[in-house]
């Protein structure tokens, strides 16, 4: 596996973690429904921070490989690795901006 492929599935590890504590609490909240042991999760409140930052690292990895660094070459595997690679860039682009601005829009819309 590529290298801007492993920062890219990085980068959707790290979102995802980043927002454990806060989004399945509300997604159950949202549902009418409630669940105790979503509250172990709680511990990477902490760890949110950090893992923000290394998702963004990995994310700014991801797409200066993938836009700004000349290929190696343009045969026809390279160019559909390339594809892939963009599309688990821009999935991990949108659970980035989500996971640093899901605090904002839950307080906004219960708010």
């Amino acid at each position: 596996m590529k290298k801007e492929n492993i920062s890219s599935i990085g980068t959707v590890i790290a979102s995802l973690l980043a927002t454990s504590c806060c989004i399945g609490p509300a997604i159950f909240v949202i549902f009418g429904t409630s669940i105790g042991f979503l509250s172990k999760l709680a511990f990477l409140t902490a760890l949110r921070p950090y893992l923000l930052g290394g998702a963004f690292l990995m994310l700014s990895y991801s797409f200066w490989k993938l836009y700004l660094k000349k290929p190696h070459c343009a045969c026809a595997e390279d160019i559909r690795t390339r594809k892939i690679a963009r599309v688990i860039f821009w999935i991990g682009f949108a659970g980035l901006v989500f996971a640093s601005s899901f605090q904002k829009v839950i307080v906004w819309i219960y708010g």
